[in-house]
């Protein structure tokens, strides 16, 4: 697509000027799916998705599937969507795994897995210096967390991954897609990432809950990506 239909968000983020960078996104459900097609929208064309689940007709309220899609691997269907490079990968994220990326949303539904997803960025994070950032969006009910950890400040990785043996918005797995929440903390992710690679002021830890419109915010860092 002609960069001149981003004209209008120039002045907020110039996408021509990040056009190198990779992005992964780790599970395209509820907010994967969303976040795939905001980055998109933005103008990002290099986007790598990893999910090895197919759609069910309950994932069809919360996730950016249709009916057509029930059956298909996430994957594949929201590539289905997308415009520019996209890289598929209908698998699981292991120990040991590669991810070739400058960037990592986290979208994955349980601390367990974000471990493993996190220990294998910072692995690769050792030996390549990529992905030099993850994104982790949360959310449970009406609340969200969203953190963004550069791989480059130790301190923060540190407590970050001591946090993933926590038990945070553990809970009914019905309970975690409600459709607002998902747009609020997509948002946010989305912001986070335009901070970053603009070189603005952000917070590492966001979190809201909508039922009191409570917005928590810890620490502030200038945004910072190679």
């Amino acid at each position: 697509m002609d960069s001149s239909a981003y004209q209008n968000q120039s002045s907020i983020l110039d996408v021509d000027e990040f056009d190198y960078l990779k992005i992964a996104i780790v599970g395209v459900g509820s907010i994967g799916s969303f976040l795939a097609l905001a980055l998109n929208k933005l103008g990002f064309r290099n986007i790598i998705v990893i999910d090895d689940d197919t759609i069910e007709a309950h994932n069809i309220p919360t996730q950016f599937y249709f009916q057509s899609d029930i059956n298909e691997l996430k994957v594949d269907a929201i590539n289905n969507y997308l415009e520019g490079e996209v890289t598929t990968f209908p698998e699981r994220v292991i120990t040991g795994h590669r991810i070739n990326a400058d960037v990592v949303f986290m979208c994955v539904d349980s601390l367990e897995q974000r471990k493993i997803v996190a220990n294998a960025v910072l692995d690769n994070y050792q030996k390549q210096g990529k992905p030099q950032l993850i994104i982790d969006g949360r959310m449970h009910r009406l609340i969200f967390r969203v953190l963004t950890i550069p791989l480059n400040d130790m301190s923060f990785l540190k407590a970050y991954i001591e946090g993933l043996d926590g038990d945070e918005f553990v809970g009914d797995c019905t309970e975690k897609g409600i459709i607002q929440n998902v747009f609020a903390v997509v948002a946010v992710m989305v912001e986070q990432f335009k901070k970053v690679i603009n070189g603005e002021t952000y917070s590492p830890s966001i979190s809201c809950d909508f039922e009191s419109y409570e917005f928590i915010k810890s620490g502030r860092k200038r945004g910072e990506l190679e």
